[in-house]
Parts: structure tokens; C-alpha cells; sequence
């Protein structure tokens, strides 16, 4: 039965699975009815949800043989079972907050225009993935066999120590939200929309700093794991664990469902701008002139005057800022759509 620390720790890891699961069918509803655009980064999304879910399923099994108490107020039996299923949470965890991070990568990879932030984006990805799945396999070859690792009456040797790689995964998380919450600060400052429409949407995308946050104070926290009261100093780790992973599902879900609070409280609809707007690729320190031509209602003509160079520009299709940034069509494989005919003028 639930008791000491456990109790605490479980309550708040269920809060955080309900406050993110609020997310998930707003997610899905704006995908499917406002914006009609349903991504690999949704579904991930969901999937790293579940694995938010079955970690606290089994940290609140855990919690019933006796996680968040003393181990050596429980018979061995239980302590066991506990060790046990708490290294079972802990393993959905690791993989879950790489998930996560994936998928707002997923994301980012829609939006961003610039070769090199794509392929540090995929480098950030892979990375992550890499270290996580190391961590998972460390983490239950660390002795061998694996049961004398959560039962100390099966005798075993150690073979590496999980703690410096538990280090390596949460320092790298950190870093990696760090880098996907600044990121949209380097690409969206130079869109042509507001002053106000930037920073609502850049900060949005940026609340990844506080998963940052999270994740720095969960790798103070690992020193638990090398505990012999694992049972109730690895509570902090626990929580803390719980809470980055749902800050991050949340820090992610938030900018997708903005197109659904635009509509709800704004009143604003897909493809109901009446005036077209354009964003501007890439920067070139050379000057240039353009001129502009409607042809028909969806299609603009654009030929720009450049020594040498051609300045891309996007038809915005009559959609809002927001919904190119978030709810561009995913069947494009390259993000946004480009609809345009550049020519370069010779004289």
C-alpha cells in the first residue's frame, strides 16, 4: 500500500499525465478539423504520451510494494517488486522524454527553411536517440545477471556504472531542449508579419526552456541510483522525471492547438485572410528589387532583379501566419509549400 514519499511522488505523476492528456485530443482536433493536416509528429506525440502513462502505472505499482519508503522497512519480497517496477517506469522514461523531444523536432522540421537548422535538428534527434536507447540498455546490463541488480539476493557483478550515462542522457535532454527553445527565436525574427505575432508565436515555441529547466534539476538528482535506500532516495528523481516529460509534452503541444484558440477567441478560419502575405527565406546582403502580379485568386507571379542571386519568397495561399507555421500541408516532404515563379532579369 501507498505510503511515506510514495504517496506524494504517485499524486503528483498522475496530475502531470492528466494536465498533458488535456493536450492530446485538443492536439487531434485541430489536426484533423481546423488545419486538415495530421503529421509523423502528432502520432508521436501520442505515442510518448503512453509512455508517460505506463510510467506512472508502474511507479504507482511500485508505490503499492513500497516505493517512497525506507527499503529496509519492507520484507524482501516487496522490496524486490518495488526495485523491480520502479526500474520498469523508469526504463518507459528514459524512452518517453526522447520521444517527446522527437517530436517537437518533427515539428520544427515542418517549419524551418534554412538548410543547416534541418540538419541540426536531425542531428539533435539522433543523437537523443542514440543516448537514450544506451541508457535503457545500460541501465538493466549494468550487473549481469540483471536480477541481482534489484535483487540483492541473487548474486552478480557489476559490469559498468549507470549513473555517469544517466548523467550524459539528462545533460544531453537539457541541452537539446535548450536548443529546439532558441531555435524558432533565429528563424521567426526574420518572417514579414507583427512585431506582436513574432513574439506570441517564438515564445510558444520556446516554452521548451522551462522542460530545460526540468531536466537540469532532475540530473542533480541521479545520485539516487547508486543509493542502497533506493526505494526512498530516488523519489526526487522520480517526480522530477515525471514532471520534465509533461512540461515537454506540454511545452509541445501548446503552439500545435493556437490555430484552434485563434478560431475559438478570435473568430479567425483557415484560408480567410483576404490579403496575401509572404515570408521571406533568405537574406542576402546584396539590394534587389521585385514586382508582384496576381494571375489568379491562389497563384502570384514574382520576378526579382539580383546580381547573381535570386530572393525566394512564399505565396502565403491567403492563410495566417500561425497556420503556415503550424499547419502547413505534411504532405509536402520539405515543410512549407512554395508557390512561385522566380526569373532573373538580365540587362
Amino acid at each position: 500500500m501507498l505510503a511515506g514519499k510514495g504517496i506524494h511522488a504517485i499524486a503528483v505523476m498522475w496530475v502531470m499525465v492528466f494536465i498533458s492528456f488535456i493536450l492530446v485530443p485538443l492536439r487531434m482536433y485541430t489536426r484533423v478539423y481546423v488545419i486538415k493536416a495530421v503529421g509523423l509528429d502528432d502520432h508521436v506525440f501520442n505515442l510518448a504520451w503512453v509512455f508517460l502513462l505506463l510510467y506512472t502505472i508502474f511507479m504507482t505499482i511500485s508505490g503499492v510494494h513500497g516505493f517512497g519508503q525506507p527499503i529496509t522497512s519492507l520484507d524482501p519480497d516487496s522490496a524486490v517488486n518495488a526495485v523491480y517496477m520502479e526500474m520498469v517506469g523508469q526504463t518507459f522514461a528514459i524512452l518517453g522524454m526522447a520521444i517527446a523531444k522527437l517530436s517537437l523536432g518533427i515539428f520544427l522540421l515542418r517549419i524551418v527553411v534554412k538548410q543547416w537548422h534541418r540538419i541540426s535538428i536531425w542531428i539533435s534527434m539522433v543523437s537523443l536517440s542514440i543516448v537514450s536507447v544506451m541508457t535503457a540498455i545500460i541501465f538493466w546490463i549494468q550487473r549481469l545477471p540483471s536480477e541481482s541488480i534489484y535483487d540483492p539476493r541473487v548474486p552478480g557483478r557489476t559490469i559498468v556504472s549507470v549513473t555517469p550515462v544517466a548523467v550524459l542522457l539528462g545533460s544531453w535532454c537539457a541541452a537539446v531542449d535548450f536548443y529546439f527553445a532558441a531555435l524558432p527565436w533565429v528563424f521567426i525574427w526574420k518572417l514579414n508579419m507583427k512585431f506582436k505575432e513574432k513574439m506570441s508565436i517564438a515564445i510558444s515555441l520556446s516554452l521548451g526552456f522551462i522542460a530545460c529547466a526540468c531536466g537540469i534539476v532532475r540530473t542533480i538528482d541521479l545520485g539516487g541510483l547508486s543509493s542502497s535506500n533506493y526505494t526512498e532516495d530516488t523519489v526526487d528523481l522520480i517526480i522530477w522525471s515525471g514532471v520534465e516529460l509533461a512540461i515537454t509534452l506540454i511545452c509541445v503541444g501548446i503552439p500545435t492547438v493556437r490555430p484552434l484558440y485563434r478560431t475559438i477567441f478570435h473568430g479567425s478560419k483557415p484560408g480567410n485572410s483576404s490579403n496575401s502575405r509572404y515570408i521571406k527565406q533568405e537574406e542576402f546582403n546584396h539590394s534587389s528589387r521585385f514586382r508582384m502580379r496576381n494571375l489568379a485568386k491562389d497563384n502570384t507571379l514574382f520576378s526579382v532583379t539580383q546580381e547573381g542571386h535570386t530572393e525566394s519568397y512564399i505565396s502565403r495561399n491567403n492563410r495566417s501566419d500561425e497556420e503556415i507555421l503550424v499547419g502547413q500541408n505534411v504532405n509536402n516532404n520539405d515543410g512549407i509549400v512554395i508557390r512561385e515563379e522566380v526569373c532573373i532579369e538580365r540587362n
